[in-house]
């Protein structure tokens, strides 16, 4: 038995739309020697399609396609991803309109008949600046997560907190819904600083923070480190008693983490229509004080 040819990793992923088979074929082969994977389309809605479907790196569009033409095709996949690098493909008569589709946000074009040197280099090319804009995205999306993210717990922090908040109010009088606002605070946790350090301290809030993300539901609620060793939860949509359900839940199992003498006061308020912001917040903060001077380790509840 012969040895097995080794599989060989695509060097990158090419959408190319034409409706001419003979183009088709000439640069499907081309680019697959170049070690292309290359998937084609033969109109501009299959283009479209594909686009999304397949997710190419790059595409090569040709500009006079049946039904939609390819200066459509782009505006529409430019639409479902804004950073798609797309090299138009033109006859000498259309040139005016490959430039109308430089404006447009096509990365180049590429004039027939082209050489096949040429249209190597395009797709090198505009391959590299594709990934460029992938990892500047990557680190754009870094940069923002971390500007709204506590360093410490993994939480969001205390600006975002307000931000989300404004926001969520808005969409609260458009849609109707019910939102629900937990203020947690950690019971005797001073003591606990100066009695084992800071760095045990930390730990704690970490664990604290992982509890919160824990007991709250995924992609609905989300959870903040307030400030220090306060927390907080906005809870979307939820009733009174799912916020209580989630607030027990918090509480119970910051309890049975097994710290030393650490527990949690939580205030809960649901909001109400004629409260604004900071109304909202104060109403949370004032039945987290009940919970607090009521001896801690309870959940109390203020109804607006």
């Amino acid at each position: 038995m012969g040895d097995q040819p080794l599989h060989k990793v695509a060097k990158g992923k090419i959408l190319l739309v034409d409706d001419a088979p003979d183009t088709l074929e000439i640069i499907q082969t081309l680019l697959h020697y170049e070690g292309y994977d290359v998937i084609t389309a033969s109109t501009g809605e299959e283009g479209v399609k594909k686009a999304e479907e397949e997710k190419p790196e790059v595409i090569l569009l040709d500009i006079n396609l049946p039904g939609i033409d390819g200066n459509e095709a782009l505006r529409r996949i430019r639409q479902i991803n804004p950073h798609q690098c797309v090299v138009m493909l033109t006859a000498f008569a259309t040139v005016e309109n490959a430039i109308q589709a430089l404006k447009e946000g096509a990365s180049d074009f590429l004039k027939k008949p082209f050489e096949n040197e040429h249209l190597i280099h395009i797709v090198n090319q505009t391959l590299e600046k594709s990934r460029t804009l992938k990892e500047k995205e990557k680190l754009e999306e870094e940069i923002r997560r971390l500007s709204i993210t506590d360093d410490l717990t993994g939480l969001y922090n205390h600006r975002h907190f307000f931000k989300t908040l404004e926001s969520e109010l808005a969409r609260l009088n458009r849609q109707k819904t019910s939102l629900s606002l937990l203020m947690v605070d950690l019971d005797n946790f001073k003591r606990y600083n100066d009695l084992y350090g800071h760095f045990e301290g930390d730990r704690v809030l970490r664990k604290i923070g992982e509890i919160i993300n824990h007991a709250i539901r995924n992609n609905v609620d989300s959870g903040y480190r307030y400030g220090g060793d306060e927390f907080a939860t906005l809870l979307i949509g939820a009733s009174l008693d799912q916020a209580l359900a989630i607030a027990e839940r918090i509480r119970s199992s910051i309890e049975e983490a097994g710290f030393q003498n650490i527990t949690v006061s939580i205030g809960l308020a649901e909001f109400k229509g004629h409260s604004n912001l900071e109304g909202f917040v104060k109403s949370a903060d004032d039945a987290l004080y009940v919970a607090k001077h009521s001896g801690g380790n309870q959940v109390c509840t203020n109804l607006l």
